[in-house]
């Protein structure tokens, strides 16, 4: 068991290294053990190197000051049997890794609004969380969700409205144009402003597309919304071919581990332990109301030997919407009753945590294509730029166009009906009054608005073609909540999927959308007869049955850790700290207070490069070798824009950066892959990032 570190001393001395010496591996207990001393101790302690932990790793430790570890359930990613399923996009499909160790492999309990069925939930265990096995879609959110985001959480436009939003997006970014041929055949149109060209992660489209695409397109802008060429700006809404996440040298899959760790893992001062589980957060409580994290307890498997390791300044967690609410339960954070049950020690009574959880609920209209030459193949074929493609166009509409003349009838149903819903909850009284708010917003900020109610998602897989409608903005509220206090135990993930009839409502019209476009010219002259869920389906009742026997998550659940007032089931405050504490952050997707119309990925990247600022921004609050400070959220708000140097305003190095609005945040990415065993950084048997700054920047593929 290692965790290894790597340093470099010249160019001479990392050549040496790299022909000389092949393997070096420093004893993990060196490192980390059940008695650290200062020396051995780390500034901050990440929990989770899925997407946002890699991101917000990356950035603090392009500050040499800063001692950063992070600490992975899963693998890294770079094994011979997993390597292939993550960088070939189309393997996604036909090598998938959610067939894998790679994915939780998480189940649903059984859903009433689904005919007592229970239902999969993959996401992402290994290196880059699920921006390792999932879609590629990086398609935005609009500017209005974001700006009632800000709204809801208290204040916080500053911090987490569009503007910052957008700067921390395009900071995260290296876009490229797409090929002429996916262009032309796409009908692929973009605005190059709304990007950004010197981030870690590559976004682009796939090198080739297919008639249907484009046809797609036309059809879906004369039934769903018309065509746009800047989805990215704010406006995202429309029909549009997506970007996805793509190193366009190679036609590889970029993850926030090809993005923003194998470039940079010469740092000594980055260490990343994969394949163990983090059991509990401790904290000193001689302080009540601001309880201090100072280690985390990790195992590599169930009954197995207990490790910890201190933190001196935080402890982030960015374990995923999953396993944050599991985690904070687990260390005594959460709803008192359900801690007292599960006889849980409470650290902090913190009701929200684990609950508003929302999720975007999903399934297909399908027909056979009329010609299947015109369609991908339905196989890896080793060819890069074939294989290149997953995904393409997508159509974001709203209910006034969803619902037609049903839209008032609809909507004025949902507000009558809200705190009736609400009271039905068996939830928390503070996150009931959290329920009414985002209910309340969502009836009457999001719907009714140009914001995209739900999406029309084209896709031609396993050589059928098809149109997904999926709900954005569900009413129905779930929950995360722990099992038992063995993190071994899967939680009970409850989404409560159709709860509300709005719900099944805005789903029966959006699966008539989806076979509507399907049957408009010219996206009808590639189809011929449809599969799923077939002609007989036409009668209201007909498609609400189909519907709770059919959907499934679009796998973007989110929420669990809402950032919302504490009086109101919020978990977290706009800087991300955990109500209750003085050094605890929570950074993912489990912090939207309110589901957003987008695919996850993009949005958790500037939550990430956001949170990296944050606590960066903090770290002279915190005296050396002492932890929190007890200070409560009050008294850091006024700090939450001022970053010092180094990992706030970030260009992908340990350069000084330019503040928390600062710094485009350049990297480059690639990375020798290698057999993991444990840990970035030194590997026994394969060196990788020894080569120096200049020489492996220089040899980096760049996205």
């Amino acid at each position: 068991m290692m965790l290894h570190s790597v340093s470099w001393l010249g160019l001479l001395a990392a050549t040496l290294f790299y022909f000389i010496i092949p393997s070096y591996a420093t004893d993990f207990m060196q490192y980390v053990s059940l008695s650290l001393t200062a020396a051995k101790e780390f500034d901050y302690v990440i929990i989770g190197g899925g997407q946002a932990g890699l991101v917000v790793a990356s950035r603090l430790s392009e500050d040499p000051s800063l001692q950063v570890a992070v600490i992975e359930a899963g693998p890294s990613g770079l094994e011979k049997e997993n390597a292939p399923k993550i960088d070939v996009p189309a393997a996604n499909l036909y090598n998938s890794p959610g067939q894998s160790p790679m994915n939780w492999n998480w189940t649903t309990t059984p859903q009433d609004g689904l005919h007592g069925k229970s239902k999969p939930w993959p996401r992402g265990r290994v290196l880059g969380g699920s921006s390792a096995i999932n879609g590629l879609y990086y398609i935005r959110q609009s500017e209005r969700e974001q700006n009632l985001w800000a709204k809801i959480a208290g204040d916080a436009n500053d911090l987490w409205g569009w503007e910052n939003m957008l700067r921390a997006l395009k900071k995260s970014e290296n876009f490229t144009a797409p090929t002429d041929e996916a262009r032309q055949t796409g009908e692929i149109h973009w605005n190059n402003t709304a990007h950004g060209n010197k981030g870690p992660i590559g976004v682009s489209w796939p090198a080739v597309s297919y008639p249907p695409v484009g046809a797609f397109v036309e059809s879906a802008g004369a039934v769903s919304a018309p065509a746009t060429n800047n989805p990215d700006s704010g406006a995202a809404w429309g029909t549009f071919v997506a970007t996805s996440a793509i190193n366009p040298s190679n036609w590889t899959r970029t993850t926030s581990r090809t993005g923003y760790i194998d470039p940079f893992t010469y740092r000594p001062n980055l260490q990343v332990l994969t394949d163990h589980m983090v059991s509990k957060i401790n904290f000193d409580t001689s302080n009540k109301d601001a309880v201090k994290a100072t280690s985390v307890n990790f195992m590599k498997k169930k009954g197995g030997k207990v490790f910890q390791v201190n933190a001196t300044r935080e402890v982030i967690l960015s374990a995923g919407a999953v396993n944050d609410p599991q985690i904070l339960q687990i260390s005594g954070i959460g709803d008192k009753g359900l801690l007292d049950s599960k006889k849980v020690p409470v650290v902090v009574d913190l009701p929200g945590v684990g609950f508003h959880l929302q999720d975007h609920l999903s399934a297909g209209v399908e027909y056979k294509p009329k010609n299947a030459s015109e369609l991908p193949p339905a196989k890896l074929t080793n060819d890069a730029r074939v294989d290149s493609f997953v995904n393409s166009a997508t159509s974001y509409t709203n209910t006034s166009t969803l619902l037609g003349n049903l839209t008032n009838q609809v909507l004025d149903a949902a507000r009558k009906n809200a705190s009736k819903a609400v009271q039905a909850y068996n939830a928390p009284d503070a996150v009931k009054k959290g329920y009414n708010l985002t209910y309340t917003t969502t009836a009457n900020d999001v719907y009714g608005t140009p914001i995209g109610a739900m999406e029309l998602l084209f896709a031609m897989t396993f050589g059928q073609i098809q149109v997904q409608a999926a709900l954005q903005h569900p009413f129905s509220r779930g929950s995360i909540t722990i099992k038992s206090d063995d993190i071994f135990d899967a939680p009970i993930i409850n989404p409560s999927y159709l709860e509300q009839d709005t719900d099944i409502a805005l789903l029966r019209a959006g699966f008539r959308m989806a076979r509507a476009i399907l049957q408009q010219k010219p996206l009808s002259d590639h189809v011929s007869d449809e599969v799923h869920p077939g002609n007989n389906v036409q009668s209201d009742d007909q498609w609400d049955n189909w519907i709770r026997d059919s959907v499934g998550t679009e796998y973007h659940p989110s929420c669990t850790c809402s950032m919302l007032p504490r009086e109101m089931g919020g978990v977290v405050d706009k800087n991300l700290l955990v109500y209750g504490t003085s050094n605890l952050r929570v950074i993912d997707a489990a912090v939207p207070p309110l589901s957003v119309s987008a695919h996850l990925m993009s949005v958790t990247y500037g939550i990430a490069e956001i949170g990296a600022e944050i606590v960066h921004s903090h770290k002279d609050d915190y005296k050396p070798g002492q932890g929190g400070d007890g200070k409560s959220d009050g008294d850091n708000q006024g700090q939450s824009n001022k970053a010092s140097a180094g990992a706030a305003g970030g260009a992908g190095s340990s350069k000084s950066g330019n503040g928390a609005k600062g710094g485009s945040g350049s990297s480059s990415s690639g990375g020798s892959k290698t057999k993991s065993n444990g840990a970035i950084g030194t590997r026994p048997v394969t060196w990788i990032g020894v080569l120096g700054t200049g020489v492996a920047l220089s040899l980096a593929l760049m996205i």
